[in-house]
């Protein structure tokens, strides 16, 4: 299920609120399904970032156009301090339980035959789980797939997100018509999200990504732009919270179309690929000039705490605006749906990456000087700096008479300075023949689509 509506307008009920200070939940509900959103809302109320009577209606807007008509009539008593509710609302829920009974009775069927594990496996083995099969065996309506995927978007909008993702599965597997298929991918994935299936979802995202590149040819190019732009948000619920998920979204988001979506279509989520990368850092350090130079470029459009950060450390080498930056980075953190639970990690890498920037252009560092800079404590500072110049490999000593850190004047050799230059070249050169390749085979396809006209 591919509901936008709430993508394409604010809610009226937080229409007259001004957005509080570092809060995307606007910008990011734009691409995404209302579903998604209920959660961030969860989080906004969770945390009293606006007033709780205008996250309630907030949520009673989002919940209307849905099939969760229960929980819209709770929030609505809870709202107005009543166990009364509007005849709409009652008149709504029949019109649900009538819609409902309607779907079960025509799927009732398929649906049995799909709910026995053992015989589904078998049919598969024996490459008989086709509706052709399937409809001259079990006697099958002729619309009976068109019925089940009804039935997983009403299920879906009841907020029964598994039993959703189960029946889009079995749809997936039995629908030889890709636009549906397609469809049905992105409903799957919503679900899996919100039922917080981490592994499955990754499966979907991974499925979903190249499904919307195997249709690029095929797909005008604004359309192309949508698909990729709400796929980065949507990638972010599993990406978030699948192991080793921030390494693969810096990959993702570096993708060169979906980093011109990016850079395009949502600079906001510039946050978002700050955080995992400087998160992921010791891997790829060569990717931080690129992104500092693009947060610098579209500082303009959008910055952040984040993003401000990077741009001081990297481009000023303003140590003091960095960590001053820094400072407001765990106060944006905490509020973001996303970001809170890897706070404590971020500040504690981007702290590694002032100190390594400060190394390089400091022959002798005063322990107590970082300490406080830091906000750390003198013997957590020495030891933090003590695991810190081993991770990094820095050629340094503490002086524990002056409690100094010591660096050596090494000067870098030529071979390595070429080394160093073309770190990011095997990057760079993938993307380009990767580039290059999906052109290829664009222009052969268009090719050979005129063949048949000629």
């Amino acid at each position: 299920p591919q509901d936008l509506t709430f993508a394409r307008r604010r809610s009226p009920a937080m229409a007259e609120v001004e957005a509080a200070p570092q809060d995307l939940t606007f910008a990011l509900g734009g691409f995404l399904d209302r579903h998604l959103v209920f959660p961030l809302l969860e989080f906004l109320q969770e945390k009293e970032v606006y007033p709780s009577d205008q996250l309630m209606k907030a949520k009673l807007d989002l919940l209307y156009p849905t099939n969760m008509v229960d929980f819209a009539m709770d929030i609505w008593k809870g709202l107005h301090n009543t166990d009364e509710v509007p005849e709409a609302m009652a008149q709504r829920r029949q019109e649900v339980l009538e819609r409902m009974q309607k779907l079960e009775g025509a799927t009732a069927v398929l649906r049995e035959v799909l709910d026995d594990a053992a015989l589904v496996e078998h049919l598969r083995a024996e490459k008989n789980l086709t509706m052709a099969y399937l409809t001259e065996k079990h006697s099958l309506a002729p619309d009976a797939l068109g019925a089940l995927y009804d039935w997983a978007r009403f299920q879906f909008e009841c907020g029964n997100y598994g039993g959703a993702a189960e029946c889009l599965q079995h749809f997936r597997l039995l629908s030889t018509n890709a636009e549906s298929s397609f469809n049905a991918l992105w409903g799957k994935l919503a679900a899996e999200i919100l039922v917080q299936n981490w592994d499955a979802a990754m499966e979907d995202f991974t499925r979903l990504r190249e499904a919307v590149e195997a249709r690029a040819a095929s797909t005008p190019p604004l359309m192309q732009l949508q698909q990729r732009s709400w796929l980065m948000h949507w990638a972010l619920y599993v990406l978030f919270n699948y192991e080793n998920g921030r390494a693969t979204l810096v990959d993702f988001f570096f993708n060169e179309r979906y980093f011109n979506a990016l850079v395009t279509n949502c600079q906001h989520l510039l946050r978002y690929l700050v955080a995992a990368l400087v998160l992921t850092a010791k891997r790829r350090r060569p990717l931080l000039h690129e992104l500092t130079r693009v947060c610098a470029q579209e500082a303009a459009n959008y910055s952040d705490p984040l993003t401000r950060f990077l741009v001081a450390l990297n481009a000023d080498s303003d140590f003091d605006a960095a960590l001053l930056e820094l400072g407001k980075c765990e106060a944006a953190m905490a509020q973001d749906f996303f970001l809170q639970q890897h706070a404590s990690a971020f500040i504690l890498a981007a702290k590694g990456l002032v100190f390594e920037s400060y190394c390089k252009i400091h022959r002798r560092i005063d322990v107590g000087a970082v300490a406080a800079k830091l906000g750390m404590g003198l013997d957590d500072a020495e030891r933090w700096i003590v695991h810190l110049v081993r991770d990094a490999n820095l050629d340094a000593r503490i002086d524990s008479t002056e409690n100094h850190v010591v660096l050596s004047s090494t000067s870098t050799s030529v071979y390595q300075k070429v080394i160093e230059k073309t770190k990011g070249v095997q990057f760079r050169s993938a993307v380009l023949a990767n580039t290059l390749e999906q052109r290829a085979n664009e222009v052969a396809a268009k090719a050979a689509a005129a063949i048949p006209a000629a």
